[in-house]
This record gives C-alpha cells, sequence and structure tokens, in this order.
C-alpha cells in the first residue's frame, strides 16, 4: 500500500510540476496580434522632383508627399479608417521610415539604412514583409507613389532607365517586370498607381497574377496626386466598390478644378482576371491586320489637339 502511494506521490508532483512549466512557458510567449479587417501601405518613393518644394509665382508649396501626408492625417482625425494605413517614405537626406497613420501624426515603426533603393526588389519585398509583420491583416492593398513611365519612351540617357518603369528614387527606376517580381506572392488584392501613364495594357498584363484589381491613370497627374483625404476610407472598403468610389473620387478632384490644364486625370480600375481573354482576342487581330498601320497615331491625352487616335487601348483594336 505505501509502495502503491509513493508512485502515485511521484506521479503526482511529475503532473504539477509539468504543469507548472506549461504555465511559465505561456506568459513568456507575446500576445497574440488581432488581425484588421485590411491593412493598406502608401510607398511614397520621394526622393525625387516630388520630395522638394517649389516657388510658383511667388508662393511657397510643400513637397508633393508632405501635401499628401496632411491630406492621410485628416482622414484619420476624422476617426472613418476602418482598417490600419502605413506609410513607407524615402525622400533626399533622410532616414527612410515605415510608419503607422494615427490620428496624432506618423508612428515611426522601422528605419532603414540611409542608402537602400527603394525601387529595387530586395527592399520593397522587405517592407512588405515588415507591414505584414507589424500590422497583419485579413487583406492587404497597395499604394504605390512617385513618377511612371507607362509605357513611354521619353529620351533620358540615364543608363538605368528603361520604358515601362515605376518610381524614381535618386534617379534609379524600377521596370515594371521587377514590380512584378516584388509584388509575386505578396498577397495583395489590388493597387493603386497615384502616379502618370500606369494605366496601360502592357503594365496590366505584366502585373495581371499580382494583384486582383489595378486603379491607375493613363495620362499624367498633377503633383498632388489623388485626393487621399477623402481615399483612404474608402480604400479600406471591400473590393471593388470601395476602389471604384476611390477612383470616382479622384476623377471628380481634378475634373471640377477651374483651370482646363488641370483636368487631366484619366483613372481607371482593372479586374485583372480577363487579362488573358484581352490577349488572346488582340492576337487574333494583329494576326490578320497587315502592318505598317497607315494613319494610326498615338498621342497624348494632355495634348491640345486630339489628332489620329488616342492612347485607349480599346479605341486602337477596335479601328485595327
Amino acid at each position: 500500500m505505501k509502495t502503491k502511494l509513493r508512485i502515485f506521490n511521484i506521479i503526482l508532483i511529475a503532473l504539477i510540476a509539468f504543469a507548472a512549466v506549461a504555465c511559465s512557458d505561456s506568459k513568456d510567449e507575446p500576445a497574440p496580434v488581432d488581425k484588421a479587417p485590411r491593412t493598406v501601405l502608401v510607398y511614397m518613393v520621394a526622393a525625387n522632383s516630388l520630395g522638394i518644394g517649389q516657388n510658383i509665382a511667388g508662393v511657397d508649396y510643400p513637397s508633393a508627399d508632405d501635401a499628401d501626408v496632411a491630406e492621410m492625417l485628416a482622414a484619420a482625425r476624422a476617426g472613418n479608417l476602418d482598417g490600419e494605413v502605413l506609410v513607407f517614405r524615402s525622400r533626399y537626406d533622410e532616414t527612410p521610415t515605415l510608419s503607422r497613420l494615427t490620428p496624432s501624426g506618423l508612428v515611426t515603426l522601422k528605419e532603414y539604412d540611409d542608402d537602400i533603393i527603394a525601387v529595387s526588389i530586395a527592399q520593397m519585398r522587405s517592407v512588405f514583409d515588415d507591414m505584414k509583420r507589424l500590422a497583419p491583416a485579413e487583406k492587404y492593398g497597395l499604394v504605390l507613389w512617385s513618377h511612371g513611365s507607362g509605357w513611354l519612351e521619353n529620351g533620358y540617357a540615364d543608363p538605368d532607365y528603361r520604358p515601362l518603369s515605376f518610381g524614381e528614387d535618386r534617379g534609379k527606376r524600377m521596370n515594371v517586370t521587377s514590380l512584378r517580381q516584388a509584388l509575386d506572392g505578396a498577397g495583395f488584392e489590388y493597387l493603386y498607381f497615384d502616379c502618370c501613364y500606369m494605366s496601360t495594357i502592357e503594365v496590366a498584363y505584366q502585373l495581371r497574377d499580382c494583384v486582383d484589381y489595378i486603379m491607375a491613370s493613363a495620362s499624367e497627374l498633377p503633383r498632388d496626386g489623388m485626393p487621399y483625404d477623402r481615399n483612404l476610407p474608402e480604400l479600406l472598403k471591400d473590393a471593388p466598390a470601395g476602389l471604384i468610389s476611390a477612383a470616382t473620387n479622384t476623377f471628380d478632384h481634378y475634373n471640377t478644378q477651374a483651370n482646363p490644364e488641370d483636368r487631366t486625370c484619366t483613372i481607371a480600375v482593372l479586374d485583372t482576371h480577363h487579362l488573358g481573354e484581352v490577349a488572346a482576342a488582340t492576337r487574333a487581330i494583329y494576326e490578320v491586320t497587315p502592318l505598317p498601320h497607315p494613319g494610326l497615331t498615338v498621342t497624348n491625352y494632355r495634348g491640345r489637339s486630339r489628332q489620329g487616335f488616342s492612347i485607349d487601348f480599346g479605341e486602337y483594336v477596335e479601328a485595327l
């Protein structure tokens, strides 16, 4: 009997010790982070002319990125952001940072080396990973903020320049094929290009497997870009309805400008799922259309006159 009691006591002590260790280990683990319904990352590549203030007609204007951050703060203070907004910003002579947007300002979450290239695949992927670690969410959206060249070859002599590029970071640009590699498997539901010329069939086709929706303009956009105070609440809503509202806000912002030169926005929301079908149909038309195509010219929406055919792809193919 004593032997059985001794064995029982040993087992009981072992169980108590195991429970104590288990409890101790659980206290050392960090509490699980609740996922937001959506996190939007605004990737601001501002080490270029957009990150420098200007004096126009004797009036000092802040840099374009400062102006847009002010609009973001206005949206945060209004208290209608259903999700997280993170801002990565690379500027001249400042440490690149990843910050959380709050009603009281941008709260720095991480600083990066001063010599990073924001338009490199490795750096972009690093920021994406940090976003998911610091602001986990059920869904993610991405805003790419900078210059954009779309398909245009503008004659730059810079050997690092290639057509079909996004961004400008200290003279470096990111080919759209490189952007595809950075976005591949990153898990973004949509991509909003807050820059010029990126709503082209060439760009969309390259990125068709990376995101479900692309929002962009086929024309030039003035320095102020989209109205972030109105658009951030929409970008945190379900797609594509929220995206269409954001695109409408951007179009209306420019369409109501008093100066006709400023009414230059041609924003669109693209569903990437059907681009394979578009490519197949276009290929069939090209195969029976002799080259060259006389009389068909490509014009810029910014131009004062519209001669030949515009850069609208649907018009061009219909004409063929």
